[in-house]
C-alpha cells in the first residue's frame, strides 16, 4: 500500500518544488494536490494546463506519483452551474489539471446549503453538470463526508452515489469526520456500499473538533479503522490529510515532522498489509 499526504501546508511555506522535494524525502510515496492556499482561497488557475505540465515535470522528477486532489473549496450556494461563473469555471480547471498530474480521483466538495431540505437535489445537479468534465479527462469525482454535511451517516453517502448512477462517481471518506459526525470511522467504512471508496482522508482528531492531527494523537481506534479498511477491500492509497500538526512549528522542524508522519503512515499501511493478508 502506498502513503501519500496533502501538501499545501508544505507549499505554503517552502513553495512548490522545494515541499514536493521535501515530501518525497521524508518517505512518501506520493501527494494528495491542493488547489486550495492555507487561507482556504482557490489557487490561480489562470493558464492551468501549462501550469499543470511544470508541476507533473516537477512530480516526476521528484519520483512522487499524485494519487488524488483536492478541488478548490467554498464553492457557495447560487453558484452558476456554468462557465461564465467563475468558482465553477475553476473547479472545471481543477479537473483538467488533474487529467495532466494523472489524478485518479478528484476529491469535490458538496456545497452546503442555508436550509438542507433540498441539498440532495441541488448538489445532484451540481455534481451532475460536472459530469462530462470528468469524463472527458478520465478521472474520478469523489464525494466526502464533509461535517455539517448531510453525509453524516454511511447509508446518506452512499445513496447520493447511487443517486448520481455513473462510474464517474466515487466516495471519499474522512474516517476524522465519520468520528465527528457520531460514527465510529470502522462502522463508517464498513457501513459504505461496496467498492464505491476509492480515497480515504487520514487523519486524528480529539472527538470535538476537526483536527487534521497525526495518527495515534487523538482519540480514533487506529487498529480498528485500518482492519475495516482491508475488510472493505480497499484498493487506493492512505492520504495522510494532516493540514493543522505542524502549525505552530518552526520550519526547521517541518522535515522531521514530515518525516514522522511517514513513518506513520508506514506503520498503518504494514498493519493494512497484515489484515488484509489475514482476510484472504
Amino acid at each position: 500500500m502506498k502513503i501519500t499526504i496533502e501538501h499545501f501546508t508544505m507549499r505554503s511555506r517552502f513553495g512548490e518544488e522545494t515541499a514536493l522535494k521535501m515530501i518525497k524525502d521524508a518517505g512518501f510515496d506520493g501527494v494528495d494536490y491542493s488547489f486550495n492556499e492555507g487561507n482556504g482561497q482557490a489557487i490561480d488557475l489562470s493558464d492551468h494546463v501549462k501550469k499543470a505540465k511544470a508541476v507533473k515535470k516537477i512530480l516526476d522528477d521528484a519520483g512522487l506519483f499524485c494519487s488524488q486532489a483536492h478541488a478548490p473549496f467554498g464553492l457557495k450556494y447560487g453558484v452558476k452551474f456554468n462557465m461564465q461563473d467563475k468558482q465553477f469555471a475553476d473547479t472545471v480547471k481543477s479537473i483538467e489539471f488533474s487529467a495532466v498530474l494523472g489524478v485518479k480521483e478528484l476529491v469535490v466538495h458538496s456545497i452546503l446549503m442555508p436550509d438542507n431540505s433540498d441539498f440532495f437535489d441541488y448538489n445532484y445537479d451540481f455534481y451532475k453538470s460536472l459530469e462530462s468534465y470528468a469524463k472527458d479527462c478520465g478521472v474520478k469525482i469523489a464525494v466526502e463526508n464533509l461535517v455539517n454535511s448531510v453525509f453524516w451517516k454511511p447509508d446518506r453517502l452512499s445513496q447520493f452515489i447511487r443517486l448520481l448512477d455513473s462510474p464517474v462517481f466515487c466516495a471519499c471518506v474522512d474516517v476524522g469526520h465519520a468520528a465527528l459526525m457520531g460514527t465510529p470511522p470502522e462502522e463508517f467504512i464498513a457501513g459504505m456500499d461496496k467498492g464505491v471508496i476509492k480515497c480515504v482522508h487520514i487523519q486524528d482528531t480529539d472527538g470535538k473538533i476537526d483536527r487534521h492531527w497525526i495518527p495515534y494523537q487523538g482519540v480514533q481506534n487506529w487498529d480498528n479503522i485500518i482492519r475495516a479498511l482491508a475488510e472493505y477491500g480497499y484498493c487506493g492509497s492512505l492520504d495522510m490529510e494532516i493540514v493543522h500538526a505542524y502549525d505552530n512549528l518552526p520550519d526547521e522542524l517541518c522535515f522531521p515532522a514530515l518525516k514522522y508522519t511517514a513513518d506513520v503512515g508506514k506503520f498503518l499501511a504494514d498493519k493494512f498489509e497484515t489484515y488484509k493478508a489475514e482476510k484472504i
